[in-house]
């Protein structure tokens, strides 16, 4: 079934499980709108790419300012939301400063974009959602850490935010059983993006990497179109059945989480 011109949102749409999820959607017929922060080449190289299928906007959401003021929130009526923006233990450095003892501003940031950006914009659309006479799909993105399972040394603000995200699916899921918007989380397991190359791989060795993978659940790492597959799957009308459901997408890890041994090492 493809897209027939349907709607959707895509946050942070220029990176890793992002990028591929535009990709598939604007391939398959989808009207993508997607946003970044600082990825101003990436987002205009994916709007050339699908000319009258994708756009862009810049939108920084660990702003709440600037969500208030992003009109093109609603000047669209979504048929999907992909509420995919966040930052990584790695990824977070490019956005907050690095320079207090205790990391409190790199926390600060992770609590803002991760978990109340997916709040605030949802609020934001939330009548608009509701007036609508066709049913919304509403996917949130957390991870494997924090919406399924702790692991050893995992950055705590990083799981904190991942966990307050499943919260909010599952809170929102409960809040609309009796409207047609349906609501679903997925938590990937270790996925080889740009925000987990920037936390992890880029400290490997190529033997480390090898070894690294072999360890991992299925022992190898998800591919972000593997991900990207199964959001566009939620966005089709069978999958109200799965209305409020909190999906692992680790492979196993969120069910065998003693992979990961008590050092945080494999």
């Amino acid at each position: 079934m493809k897209g027939s011109d349907k709607k959707i949102l895509v946050t942070g749409g220029t990176q890793g499980i992002g990028e591929a999820t535009v990709n598939r959607l604007a391939k398959n017929g989808y009207e993508v709108h997607i946003t970044y922060r600082s990825s101003s080449q990436k987002a205009d190289d994916l709007c050339a790419k699908y000319p009258g299928k994708v756009f862009a906007y810049k939108l920084d959401q660990g702003d709440a300012e600037a969500i208030k003021n992003a009109a093109f929130l609603n000047e669209h009526a979504w048929d999907g939301v992909v509420f995919n923006a966040a930052l990584g233990s790695g990824t977070v450095l490019n956005y907050a400063s690095d320079s207090d003892e205790f990391g409190f501003a790199k926390d600060d940031a992770m609590i803002r974009v991760n978990a109340m950006g997916p709040l605030f914009i949802y609020k934001m659309i939330r009548e608009n959602l509701l007036k609508s006479d066709k049913t919304v799909k509403l996917v949130f993105m957390s991870s494997v850490g924090g919406g399924v399972s702790a692991f050893p040394y995992f950055t705590l603000s990083d799981g904190m935010s991942k966990c307050a995200v499943s919260f909010l699916a599952k809170q929102l899921a409960a809040e609309n059983t009796h409207t047609k918007i349906d609501v679903f989380s997925i938590c990937p397991g270790a996925t080889e993006t740009p925000m987990f190359t920037a936390s992890t791989l880029s400290k490997l060795s190529p033997k480390e990497r090898k070894e690294f993978d072999a360890a991992q659940a299925k022992q190898r790492l998800i591919q972000p179109e593997e991900i990207a597959y199964w959001i566009e799957q939620l966005l089709h009308a069978e999958s109200t059945v799965f209305h409020g459901a909190n999906l692992d997408a680790s492979m196993g890890l969120g069910v065998r989480p003693g992979i990961m041994t008590e050092d945080g090492s494999h």
